[in-house]
């Protein structure tokens, strides 16, 4: 980018402008608060000259990065001074498009920093846009096309600079854009169009004019385009060709299946695909955008012919105001009323469902109920919501609710308070639609394996184990498996040996479970586990990778005692300073398993901390009695020295840059689990009367590992990290979980995060954020990439394979394991059994799976954990101790605030640590000046319930 001046800065770009003057407000004091704000407890600043990063530097004058730094500059006409970063020219006034595009929304997931530890959930991929680069970017409803200029780092998230149709600068994140043509445009042009709002000179102003002209030479062509695409799906009745023949079922359509269709053109160029996904996108009554990843995968959901259907007929109602809407909102109000009072009456009972016979609903009631129901979607706003005017209309006449927004929440408020859905129903992983599965890969190898030694259909099992000849036996070496007290899959253990030809080494021992002795790639339920991809562990049940009814229950270790457990076996030979300097990967039998509580280990080792805090009750609900008299004092000397050893471990990877920066999570628990369906809502929507609530804790959980944990945790990175080594050292291709480096908007801001970390590598994690350091999301890799955030360095890798029970994942690497081991043994094939380019697909496919499978989880966590706190407000029976505590709630930045220009208010996201939940913090002064991780008291102003559940707060006074 070619450097230019910023003056006047008061015409940046919005992004910009924001990042200059947050820069601007990090170097030099804040104005005092006013008498009505509370002073927020700012993280400390430093007195030295912050330097601005590299991403910065590449796009911003020196004189601009000067200003950003505090430097005095000298002036064109001598002397110095610095540069202001307010302009007393006026600029131009946005357009209203821009204003609604730039429209905050509450509901913006921003998530924190990587989660777990080792990053464990996929977010958004992110997807750097070169400079020329044309992109059609949606956002709350509204499109614009626009030519990339320049890309920046802004509050841990980059920042893309466009310039529009209409003529104007626009910034907007990398997931708004929802289509590409790269090299649109040259970046020489671009670097000339400026960095400004407004062009500063001639020379900006005609490289922009340029810049629009290919623009609107592009529009023409695509409305020729578009014009023919409609006719043409007109007169075929397009939704009709490609919805599903069942009519409750969604079918799949890509953009270049949808173009092949509507255009007669060949080969389908770009233009005619973006008109082709502009006319499934404007569609949102028949075609729904695939949440995650659209960009990549530009796949559309097709909606089932029966929900077509209901939401035709309902804004038929709607826009003639139809009397049966009246209808239904009479009824719908007595319910409410009633179910409000039998909220009150039966607060402490347990939860009870029970049918109600003074109500009878028309088959236009019945319809009205399918359509707000079927409203319940987890959506993106890049789409028009076909549901929200209708339902917004029938919940006006209810009289019952006077709501600033209505939208998902209100819509799940009604139905609760109907008696449709149960009040502790959440709709994220329950009563959708059946969707249409599409196989883009095969798990069946294209090779002779002697992985399958004999030809196996979709119904069959190993009728023997494939591997018993390489069985290494441990004879009687005691296996400890240690876990939580409410585990219900148990797919590991450790042991420890000594080596006494060489006191200054010892081997470390990880075996895991072994369901492939049983399960074949061919087999139906391998298919479908990759579907699933993982076990999804819910506070109020579990659905499992592996069913029960096929009894891979038997994998668990240590549930025959009589019989030896199979299991795959990774070892590492570890030194006296922790790092691995040799492996082995076997096929194994153990036969002397010592099943063990984390909890009970700690007590016997005389580790002491409290992992969970319980902020809504006085004590600890549920709990256990330790006993460690199970632990002899064998037991006890190879767990302690389990425990050295594994400590050393991390050091060493502290060495190498490990670093972990985590919040504390929320931890719920159920008295009783799984709920029964008989308390739930009815598929048939009928309504019920439902009393009481389930009894549930609520805790908050340190995930700071220690003692038994951390001898677990690093136990399983080692047998991760040996499998890479296992694959790498074979030439064999494998899905390795990679994090790339940290990154930050100052040049030293993770020299600096990475000297604050402690002996275990932990670090503030408000540190962080106040020093603007993110992480890369993870992604898997054919090749042993670096995981930053485990020291595992670039060469070495990290391949999962703890966890096959529950992960897809570590199931197909141990096919591939014990494919590379029968190869070794004798069998002349090639110890590849799946190529590198077939692996990069499935890869792909399998790490989108795991992230709808966590999103789930995630947003089914965030329901109970809000449900929680809305009931707990409700109750005026709690002791004054915890309500006064909830009074005194306080919220750390974790973004900076941002205008709603909706609203006209400043809005920001903060994290609660008392709730171990985060927040949006609305109604902000405009004249208050908060910078990320700065603490602020707040109160809770309203709590929302449904497809995501929302806590918003406001400053206490």
């Amino acid at each position: 980018m070619h450097r230019r001046a910023l003056s006047p800065l008061a015409k940046a770009s919005p992004g910009l402008q924001h990042a200059l003057c947050r820069y601007q407000s990090t170097l030099h004091k804040r104005p005092p608060p006013q008498p009505h704000q509370d002073v927020p407890k700012s993280h400390k600043q430093s007195s030295q000259t912050q330097q601005v990063a590299k991403a910065l530097q590449r796009v911003l004058s020196p004189e601009a990065c000067a200003v950003l730094e505090g430097k005095r500059i000298k002036s064109r006409k001598g002397g110095n001074h610095t540069a202001p970063l307010v302009s007393t020219e006026r600029p131009l006034p946005p357009s209203m498009e821009k204003l609604a595009f730039e429209a905050s929304e509450p509901s913006t997931d921003v998530s924190l920093f990587q989660g777990g530890r080792d990053g464990e959930a996929f977010e958004e991929m992110s997807e750097r846009f070169p400079a020329g680069t044309f992109v059609e970017i949606r956002r709350n409803g509204v499109s614009a096309f626009g030519i990339v200029v320049f890309t920046m780092l802004l509050d841990r998230k980059w920042m893309v600079h466009s310039i529009t149709d209409r003529g104007e600068l626009w910034s907007h994140q990398e997931h708004d854009v929802q289509f590409q043509i790269p090299d649109f445009a040259s970046k020489s042009l671009m670097e000339k169009c400026g960095l400004l709002a407004e062009p500063a000179d001639g020379e900006q102003m005609d490289a922009r004019v340029e810049s629009l002209k290919l623009l609107r030479g592009f529009e023409k062509k695509f409305e020729t385009v578009m014009h023919g695409v409609l006719e043409k799906a007109r007169s075929v009745d397009f939704y009709a060709l490609v919805a599903h023949r069942d009519p409750k079922t969604w079918s799949q359509i890509t953009i270049q299946e949808a173009a092949e269709r509507l255009v007669s053109s060949r080969p389908i160029t770009p233009i005619e695909l973006l008109a082709a996904q502009t006319y499934l996108m404007n569609n949102g009554i028949h075609y729904a955008a695939t949440q995650r990843r659209f960009l990549k995968k530009q796949i559309f959901w097709v909606r089932p012919r029966e929900q077509v259907e209901v939401i035709n007929v309902v804004q038929k109602l709607s826009l003639a105001n139809d009397p049966a809407l009246d209808s239904f909102a009479k009824k719908a109000r007595a319910l409410v009323l009633a179910s409000r009072q039998r909220e009150r009456e039966s607060f402490h009972e347990p939860p009870s469902r029970h049918p109600i016979d003074a109500i009878e609903l028309t088959e236009t009631d019945k319809i009205i109920l399918r359509f707000l129901r079927a409203s319940l979607q987890v959506m993106r706003h890049i789409q028009t919501d076909p549901y929200t005017i209708a339902f917004a209309q029938i919940i006006k006449k209810t009289g019952l609710y006077n709501l600033d927004i209505y939208d998902d929440s209100s819509v799940y408020q009604l139905l609760t308070e109907m008696g449709v859905l149960a009040p502790w129903e959440e709709t994220v992983t329950r009563g959708d639609a059946p969707r249409e599965e599409r196989d883009n890969v095969t798990l069946r190898p294209s090779i002779p394996t002697p992985l399958l030694p004999e030809p196996l259909g979709p119904e069959d099992f190993y009728n023997r184990d494939v591997v018993d000849a390489l069985r290494y036996d441990f004879g009687d070496t005691p296996v400890y498996v240690i876990d939580d007290w409410g585990a219900e899959e148990l797919d590991d253990g450790v042991s420890i040996e000594k080596i006494p030809s060489d006191p200054a080494h010892l081997w470390l021992h990880v075996h895991i479970a072994d369901p492939t002795t049983l399960l074949p790639p061919t087999h139906r339920i391998s298919l479908e586990a990759f579907r699933i991809s993982s076990s999804s562990y819910l506070i109020d049940r579990t659905i499992r990778m592996l069913p029960d009814a096929a009894g891979f229950h038997q994998f668990s270790l240590g549930q025959k005692p009589s019989q030896p457990d199979k299991v795959m076996t990774f070892s590492c030979k570890v030194n006296m300073q922790g790092d691995i300097v040799d492996y082995q990967v076997r096929s194994a039998l153990i036969r002397n398993v010592k099943t063990l509580k984390y909890d009970v280990i700690d007590a016997a080792l005389g580790v002491q901390y409290s992992s969970t805090l319980y902020p809504f009750s006085d004590a600890p609900p549920n709990k256990k009695l330790l006993d460690t008299s199970s632990i002899g004092p064998a037991s006890l000397e190879t767990l302690k020295l389990l425990v050295e050893t594994t400590r050393k471990m991390l050091y060493a990877r502290v060495r190498k840059g490990a670093i972990t920066m985590s919040l504390p999570q929320v931890e719920l628990e159920f008295s009783h689990r799984p709920l029964p369906d008989d308390i739930l809502g009815s598929k048939s929507l009928t309504p019920y009367a439902f009393r009481g609530f389930p009894d549930i804790s609520y805790g908050v959980q340190d995930i700071r590992e220690r003692g038994a944990r951390l001898l677990v945790s690093e136990s399983m990175r080692a047998a991760c990290r040996v499998a890479s080594r296992f694959f790498r050292d074979r030439g064999i291709p494998a899905l390795r979980r990679s994090v790339g480096p940290m990154r930050s908007e100052f040049t030293e801001g993770v020299e600096s995060l990475m000297k604050s970390r402690d002996e275990d590598g932990y670090v503030d994690y408000y540190s962080s954020v106040a020093k603007f350091v993110s992480s890369p999301t993870a992604r898997y890799l054919t090749t042993p990439g670096a995981h930053t955030l485990l020291g595992v360095p670039e060469g070495e890798g990290y391949v999962k394979v703890t966890s096959p029970l529950r992960r897809f994942g570590d199931l197909f690497a141990h096919w591939q394991i014990k494919h590379a081991l029968l190869a070794a043994a004798g069998d002349k094939t090639s110890p590849v059994l799946w190529s590198e380019e077939w692996l990069e697909v499935f890869g792909y496919e399998l790490e989108t799976r795991e992230l709808e499978v966590k999103r789930a989880e995630r947003i089914q966590h965030e329901y109970w954990a809000h449900l929680y706190i809305q009931r707990f407000m409700r109750n005026s029976a709690q002791g004054t101790r915890v309500r006064d505590q909830m009074q005194q709630l306080t919220g750390r930045l974790i973004t900076t605030p941002n205008l709603n220009t909706r609203t006209r208010e400043n809005n920001c996201q903060v994290y609660i640590p008392m709730l171990a939940l985060k927040g949006l913090l609305v109604n902000l002064p405009l004249d208050l000046t908060l910078a990320l991780g700065d603490e602020v008291k707040v109160q809770v102003k309203e709590i929302r319930l449904g497809a995501r559940p929302i806590l918003e707060l406001v400053l206490r006074q």
